[in-house]
């Protein structure tokens, strides 16, 4: 087979120029796995990918996709996998690579791919990839999240931020959950946070501190950046710790380093992809940890299954936020 069917970005622009057609098959390089995609998860960086506003730009043509579940095909000899292998992992489009998992086959990181057990489907796996091993990334690793602390989530009704609730939750945080409609404030109910607030319709921190008193917050996870990232951080007691996972607003914020020195306040960036190199047994440990989760019932993945052909429509959802959970689509 010399080329496969893929979503495909000929020139860079807008995600609605993704076109479906034949893409050359990639030649698999070191440290990198060809896997035939069964599943891929669709993300906000999709769209940023698509449009160059990445801040990783691949040569056109290329395959957006930032997560696969699927059956390895190529490796290298000395790999932890093996052809035949069902895995998930994080394509290379993350550092440039042009081949995504938008398509019948893609390449990921060998680093990054972690062989699915049997009792877990390729969509669930998807599911949880990305979402759980970022937000077990950012509260274990980055904030050591301890009983008993206060944290605030953003857009908690998102993949990312469900994954935070639940994980925080099993940590024994208390937890606020921050959301932008009454459907998902509705839906986020089933996961127990300690307070809901809809901020299209509350004030964020007048609730907060109506309810706890001033600067109450102990960690803020945030993912959006913009004006919910300033409330959000002007809501951090002393030695309170922002996680910074994304800028799902477009607007990446400034930061007021004079505040941060007065109130003793830590900024954290979360890029988990980092440790591919510089620790990726510690993320295969969390990996396997987050699978047994799972089996045992104590973490619940929110996804909706999508077929392939509804990639740039699903994309258009997230877009403009009107997605609860994650969006799965199997090839």
């Amino acid at each position: 087979m010399s080329e496969y069917k893929a979503w495909m970005q000929n020139e860079v622009g807008p995600f609605t120029n993704l076109k479906i057609g034949n893409m050359e098959m990639p030649s698999r390089g070191d440290n990198e796995v060809l896997i035939e995609t069964k599943a891929a998860t669709l993300n906000f960086a999709d769209l940023l990918l698509s449009s160059g506003m990445y801040q990783s730009n691949p040569q056109t043509p290329f395959v957006p996709g930032f997560e696969v579940a699927g059956i390895v095909k190529e490796c290298s000899e000395d790999s932890h996998l093996k052809v035949g292998d069902r895995v998930v992992g994080a394509c290379t489009v993350f550092r440039s690579g042009r081949y995504g998992s938008f398509g019948e086959f893609c390449i990921s990181s060998e680093n990054l791919t972690y062989k699915i057990p049997d009792e877990i489907s390729f969509e669930a796996a998807a599911g949880i990839l990305m979402a759980y091993l970022t937000s077990d990334f950012a509260l274990h690793r980055r904030a050591e999240i301890k009983e008993g602390q206060r944290i605030l989530v953003n857009a908690a009704a998102g993949g990312v931020g469900l994954a935070a609730v639940q994980l925080a939750k099993l940590s024994n945080a208390e937890v606020i959950a921050a959301v932008g409609s009454k459907e998902k404030a509705e839906f986020i109910k089933k996961y127990n946070p300690d307070l809901i607030i809809n901020y299209r319709e509350e004030n964020l921190r007048e609730t907060i501190e109506d309810k706890y008193g001033k600067r109450p917050i102990n960690i803020f996870y945030d993912q959006v950046g913009g004006e919910p990232y300033e409330e959000g951080l002007r809501l951090l007691s002393s030695e309170g710790k922002a996680l910074i996972v994304g800028f799902a607003s477009g607007n990446i914020p400034n930061q007021l380093l004079s505040y941060l020195l007065v109130k003793n306040i830590t900024i954290m960036g979360v890029f988990m992809i980092s440790f591919e190199d510089d620790d990726s047994a510690y993320l295969h440990s969390r990996m396997e940890s987050l699978f047994n989760l799972y089996l045992d019932k104590k973490i619940d993945p929110v996804y909706e299954t999508i077929p392939f052909e509804k990639i740039v429509d699903y994309l258009d959802l997230i877009g403009s936020r009107k997605t609860i959970g994650r969006i799965v689509a199997t090839i």
